[in-house]
This record gives C-alpha cells, sequence and structure tokens, in this order.
C-alpha cells in the first residue's frame, strides 16, 4: 500500500495570503504532482491545520481544491481549525459518536487510525485527548487485526522535540495517551504535523514521522523562547510505502523545477554549472 502524506495547509480565504505565501497555489502544485506522479496511491492523509482561522470560505477553497485530487483523503482537526465550519464543506467525513474527526480504516496492508486532538476550549493551542477520545483510541487499538502494521495519525505530538515555542503548545496530556498505549497496542508508526519542521525520530519505541508543513515554516532554531521563528523554507510531502512489516518514507520537493541529471553522466559531472 502506498500513501502520501500532508500537513498544515493554513487555508484562508480564496484570493488572500499569509505570510506572503498563497496556500491554494501551494496545495495545487502538490495535488499536480501527486496526480502525475502516485496514481496507484490508496490515499493522502492531511494531519490537520487545515484552515489558518478555521473560518468557513476558508474550507470552502480547501474543498474545491482538494477537489481536483485523483485520490481519496482523510482530513485531521489541527489547533487552528474548527469543527463546526469544518463540517459543513467536508459533511462526507468519518466522526466518531461524540462529533470528533477521528476514524479507523482497515486496509490489505495496514490499519490506519486517526485521531482528533484539537482543543477549541485551550487558551493556547495546545492539544489534547479528552476521556471520549481516549476510548475511542483504546478501542481503536484493541480491535485493530494483529497482522498487519498499525499506523497512527494526529496532530500534535505527545512529546517535546527542542522547538522550544512549540513544545508548550504540544499535546498537554501525553501520559494519559501513553497510558492506553501501553495498555492495549503499540503503533508500528506515528504520523504527525504541527512543528511545520521534518523531524523523525522514536517515541518509547514507537518509530514516530512529523511531517514538514505545506505553508509556512517553523524555522530550525533550538534556543528561540515567547514566540515561533518562521522561515520559507521549501516545502515538501511524504510518500510512505508498506509493504508487510517495510514501511518507507520518501520526502518530495514538489515545487522544486531546477535540472535533472545522470549521477553517471561524465559531462554532467564535470560542467561547472546548470
Amino acid at each position: 500500500m502506498k500513501f502520501v502524506v500532508l500537513t498544515d495547509t493554513h487555508f484562508i480565504a480564496r484570493g488572500r495570503r499569509i505570510y506572503g505565501l498563497d496556500p491554494a497555489a501551494r496545495l495545487r502544485a502538490a495535488i499536480a504532482c501527486i496526480n502525475r506522479d502516485h496514481p496507484d496511491i490508496a490515499f493522502v492523509m492531511v494531519t490537520g491545520d487545515l484552515a489558518h482561522w478555521g473560518e468557513d470560505p476558508a474550507y470552502q477553497a480547501l474543498a474545491e481544491v482538494l477537489g481536483e485530487l485523483n485520490a481519496p483523503t482523510f482530513l485531521l482537526m489541527g489547533n487552528h481549525d474548527k469543527r463546526d465550519g469544518f463540517a459543513r464543506y467536508f459533511p462526507g467525513v468519518p466522526r466518531d459518536p461524540n462529533g470528533f474527526v477521528q476514524t479507523m480504516q482497515v486496509f490489505d496492508a495496514a490499519t490506519i487510525v486517526t485521531l482528533d486532538t484539537l482543543n477549541e476550549d485551550a487558551p493556547d493551542h495546545a492539544g489534547l485527548l479528552c476521556d471520549a477520545r481516549l476510548a475511542f483510541l483504546k478501542q481503536a487499538l484493541t480491535s485493530a487485526p494483529a497482522d498487519r502494521p498499525l499506523l497512527l495519525f494526529q496532530h500534535h505530538p505527545p512529546f517535546d522535540t527542542g522547538l522550544r515555542y512549540m513544545d508548550t503548545i504540544r499535546l498537554a496530556n501525553p501520559e494519559a495517551e501513553w497510558e492506553v498505549i501501553a495498555r492495549t497496542r503499540r503503533p508500528d508508526y506515528l504520523f504527525m504535523g504541527h512543528l511545520h519542521r521534518p523531524i523523525a525520530g522514536v517515541w518509547r519505541g514507537i518509530p514516530f514521522h512529523i511531517q514538514r508543513a505545506l505553508a509556512h515554516q517553523v524555522a530550525f532554531d533550538l534556543v528561540t523562547e515567547g514566540h515561533i521563528p518562521g522561515s520559507h523554507e521549501p516545502p515538501d510531502y511524504a510518500h510512505v510505502s508498506v509493504e508487510g512489516d517495510r514501511i518507507v518514507i520518501h520526502q518530495r520537493s514538489f515545487l522544486y523545477d531546477g535540472p535533472l541529471f545522470s549521477l553517471h553522466d561524465k559531462a554532467a559531472l564535470d560542467r561547472a554549472e546548470f
């Protein structure tokens, strides 16, 4: 099974820009690349912060652009999102019985579980897994088939990464999430967004991948406190392949339009510039 991961699209109303960028143009460029180069993917996963201010015109614009995608989508909630506005333009997206935007889907190659970590009552942008969402996670991890990998997707990381300000707005109750996992089943891979940086590692024995944002980025700065240092590093998406017990993640810089050449081409090797 193959799929693509995008995150942090930060859509705004049509025709507007954010931090000098046009999120719709960014997503259209990614979709063009995905449609052209990955016709065999099972789905595209977007791990939250779909709209920057959670406003209806932003979700309307997002729905229009995602309509150009040839693959099905899974959409998660992030700290910038609003569930009610999202639901008005994405009425078919699965919700659990409590209204949270989360689901479990079993594929031949893997089971995917998505979590809704949005806390609309938070005074900041930290995430939360309430008792109802933790119960959903417990049920999903308990009932998922044991004969294939389990992939968990959520917006907020449940751990610190060294990005000082972002660490203050991670998941607020990571121990509660870990307690559920420890008593049931460890996911084979954990995918997240929120941090606007490409980060990989292991959390309590679980390998994780944090996807770089589609919109603006957070600068690589492990010192600054009190505000979020931003940057315009180029975006990318992740192409994920799951085959048996092997999970491979490739990053695709879809805005790159520079030269392509063979590393075995001596003429290319000797060129002073392209």
